[in-house]
Order: C-alpha cells, then sequence, then structure tokens
C-alpha cells in the first residue's frame, strides 16, 4: 500500500511540474489557460485546472488521486472531470496526504460594452408652398364687367428626404465600437409661385348703368370719340385757330386720353357732343364725370359746358374760377346769365400734371343738394339747389373743353373716361367709379 501511495504522488508531481513548465512557471497566463481576453492561470501549489479551457487539467489530476485512493481504502470514487470538478476524496484508510486545494479559476475578460445605436438623420423640411397668384383687377368695358380669373395656386415644396440610421456598434471583446450617426435629410425644394390673374373685362357693381354717353377717349388717331354706352352718340373731336387736339397714350383709364392743347381764346381744341343733356334723357337727375390733367390752368377754362348762350341758359365746370381766392374747381347753371348762377365750388385749386377725378352730381327733389366730388371724395356741396338740366332745355351747344363765353380760353390738357348718367350716382358708385382704371 506504502508503494502505490508513494508511485501516485510520484505522478502527480510530475504531472504538475510538466504543467508549469508549459505556463512558463509562475502565475504566467497561457493559451490554455485564458478566458476570452483576461483569465488567470491557477497558482502554482494548486493541482485543479483553471476554469474554461483549464478544466481539463484539473479533471486529470482528479482521476490520478481516485487511482491512490482505490488502493488505500476500499472503493473510493473516481473524481469527476470537468472544469474544475472537485477531487473524489480517498478511502477511508490511510495515511495518504490531503489533496491540495484546486487553483482558483481565472476571472472572465468583462464583455466590452455594446456601441450605441447612431442616431437617425433629420428628416428635410417639407418646402413651403407657392403663394397664390393675385386676382385680377375689374377691367373697364361691358355694362357688368366679369371679374379677373384667380391665379393659379403655386405647386407645393417636395418633401426632403429622410436620413438614413446609424449603424449599430459592435458588442463584446474590448468594447463595441460607437455607431456613426445617419446622414441628415435633405432640405424639401420651395413651392412654385402661383401666376397672377387675368384683368376683367367689365365696370365695378352698378356703375354701368343709366349711361346715355360715355366717351372712354381710347383710340390712336383720328377726330372721333366713340360712344360706348351703347348709345350711338360718337362725339366730334375739332380744332380752333392753330390748336390741336390728339390722342395720347398718356391715360387715366384704359389705353389713351384725349390731349386738348388750347393756348388762348382763340386757339385751342374740343369735342362736339351731338345731343344736349335733355335729348339724352338726362333730364332731371344727371351725373357727369371725368379725368383730368391740366397742362395749363387758365381763368374759367372749361372742362364741358353745355349752353344755349352766354346769356339764355348754360351749365359748366371749369378747373379755375376767378371770382375769389383759392381758383378753385366750380360748377355753375343758370337759366339766364352769370347773375342768377347756382354753384357748387371746391376749397382749392388742383395741382397741374397730375389725374384728378372730377364728378358733378345733381339729385332729385323741388329742392336738392348738388355735390362736387374730387378724387373719389366730396370737395363741395350746394343744399338749396332748383334748377337742373330740363331747367335749360335742349340746349344748342354741347361742348367738352370750349366755354360759352367768347372771352374764355380753351382747356389745355388731357381728358379721359368722360361719362354722362341720367341718374344721381351714390356715394359708394363714385367710389368705385375713382376705382376704375
Amino acid at each position: 500500500m506504502t508503494t502505490r501511495l508513494t508511485l501516485g504522488l510520484a505522478l502527480l508531481a510530475a504531472f504538475s511540474a510538466a504543467t508549469m513548465a508549459a505556463c512558463g512557471g509562475g502565475g504566467e497566463a497561457c493559451s490554455t489557460c485564458e478566458m476570452g481576453l483576461g483569465g488567470t492561470p491557477g497558482t502554482g501549489g494548486s493541482i485543479s485546472g483553471l476554469a474554461g479551457r483549464g478544466g481539463s487539467s484539473a479533471g486529470v489530476a482528479g482521476s490520478a488521486v481516485g487511482v491512490g485512493g482505490s488502493a488505500a481504502g476500499a472503493s473510493g470514487t473516481t473524481g469527476a472531470s470537468g472544469r474544475g470538478g472537485t477531487v473524489g476524496s480517498g478511502g477511508t484508510s490511510g495515511a495518504a496526504g490531503t489533496v491540495g486545494t484546486g487553483g482558483t479559476s481565472g476571472t472572465v475578460g468583462t464583455g466590452g460594452t455594446s456601441g450605441t445605436v447612431g442616431t437617425g438623420g433629420t428628416s428635410g423640411t417639407v418646402g413651403t408652398g407657392g403663394t397664390s397668384g393675385t386676382v385680377g383687377t375689374g377691367g373697364t368695358s361691358g355694362t357688368v364687367g366679369t371679374g379677373g380669373t384667380s391665379g393659379t395656386v403655386g405647386t407645393g415644396g417636395t418633401s426632403g428626404t429622410v436620413g438614413t440610421g446609424g449603424s449599430a456598434g459592435t458588442s463584446g471583446g474590448r468594447g463595441g465600437t460607437v455607431g456613426t450617426g445617419g446622414s441628415a435629410g435633405s432640405a424639401g425644394t420651395g413651392g412654385s409661385a402661383g401666376t397672377g390673374g387675368s384683368a376683367g373685362t367689365g365696370m365695378a357693381g352698378t356703375i354701368g348703368t343709366g349711361m346715355v354717353v360715355w366717351y372712354k377717349l381710347d383710340e390712336a388717331s383720328g377726330t372721333a370719340a366713340a360712344d360706348s354706352s351703347g348709345n350711338a352718340r360718337n362725339g366730334a373731336v375739332t380744332v380752333a385757330g392753330t390748336g390741336t387736339g390728339t390722342f395720347s397714350t398718356t391715360h387715366m383709364v384704359g389705353t389713351h386720353a384725349l390731349n386738348l392743347a388750347g393756348s388762348s381764346n382763340a386757339n385751342g381744341a374740343y369735342v362736339v357732343v351731338p345731343a344736349s343733356l335733355n335729348a339724352m334723357g338726362a333730364t332731371t337727375a344727371v351725373t357727369i364725370a371725368c379725368w383730368v390733367n391740366i397742362t395749363t390752368d387758365r381763368g374759367w377754362a372749361r372742362v364741358w359746358d353745355f349752353n344755349n348762350s352766354s346769356t339764355t341758359g348754360y351749365m359748366f365746370l371749369t378747373t379755375f374760377q376767378q371770382q375769389a381766392t383759392p381758383n378753385s374747381v366750380r360748377f355753375a347753371i343758370t337759366q339766364t346769365n352769370n347773375g342768377a348762377e347756382q354753384v357748387i365750388s371746391s376749397t382749392g385749386q388742383l395741382t397741374t400734371g397730375a389725374w384728378h377725378h372730377i364728378v358733378v352730381v345733381l339729385d332729385v327733389g323741388a329742392t336738392y343738394t348738388g355735390t362736387l366730388y374730387i378724387d373719389g371724395a366730396v370737395a363741395g356741396t350746394n343744399t338749396a339747389m332748383t334748377l337742373r338740366p330740363s331747367t335749360i332745355g335742349n340746349t344748342a351747344n354741347n361742348w367738352i373743353g370750349r366755354s360759352a363765353f367768347a372771352a374764355d380760353p380753351y382747356f389745355a390738357g388731357l381728358v379721359d373716361d368722360f361719362r354722362v348718367y341720367n341718374r344721381a350716382l351714390t356715394a359708394a358708385e363714385i367710389t368705385m367709379l375713382y376705382a376704375v382704371r
């Protein structure tokens, strides 16, 4: 028995020495003993194998001791092999030395932390939609104007593409690499602007009704002023002396205006209207409107004058009355002469070289209010008016740009969009009329 125990111990010592020689002695790590990247070998004094791959060595050592145990005792069990199997207990006999405790298992290398997943790129912003085209403004032709067509709405911008997600970091080992961030989405393209609406062809609201004569004065040349009211009352451009009357592209409404180049009471030009206000049906209530651009403002020069003579009844509009300062705009009507005139005057003189809209409105009633409008606003009133077109009858002379008084100069300036209505336009309609361009 002693001989067998001695032989077992010798074999165990020889195996341990061989194992230590393979590891380089002491505690140096080797491929047999390591786990992962950082397992430490068992201590030199222990026979048990390391955890992980070194466990097989411990199993062999356990087997050798088991053999020794069976020689000494009764049926000692062989130690189970494995990573660090426990050595079978020796037989009850004997003086066998206690088996050395197994070396401590190497610690398992800690896994690297997982890389963080890259954040997805931000989505591109959606392009803003194009602005809507502006609605075309109403034109000036026709009795009831059709509105301009609406501009088309601009197309919406395309959405930006979504950024690609970052790749996930690898885990384990010495530490996973951090995932790269996703690329940013491209920005959406802006929407295209809507196209502008086309211009309308008619007049605003109700201001087309009740016209008895309408001279647009949009002719390019010639001596005829076409009546656009539908009543065929065309006017005739007439010259006096060395004066001229020509159509000009300098205008306020439409495409042209009539330039009356008066310079004195002998030289100028004017338009002959073929019928009196009475004959045209504007007998009681009446509205007369036009645009003027004064070149030279001379005293008592007429914008228009419907008369029998300077002593037997007339009604006129001048931009320059000379009876009082300032030399303001005045409307006058009389059955006889200037001593019996009923007048409406503004409070200020018009500027030259600029367009002004002048309207005279005579209302209904035995005694009524006459109103003078300049540039869309009330410029003067007379609340005690009694005379009207029917009072002075069918006037023989119906002129634009000429006076019934032989001493008065011809008008010097541009006239555009001349209208006569057989009714009194309201203040709201005057505002709409002033807005027509």
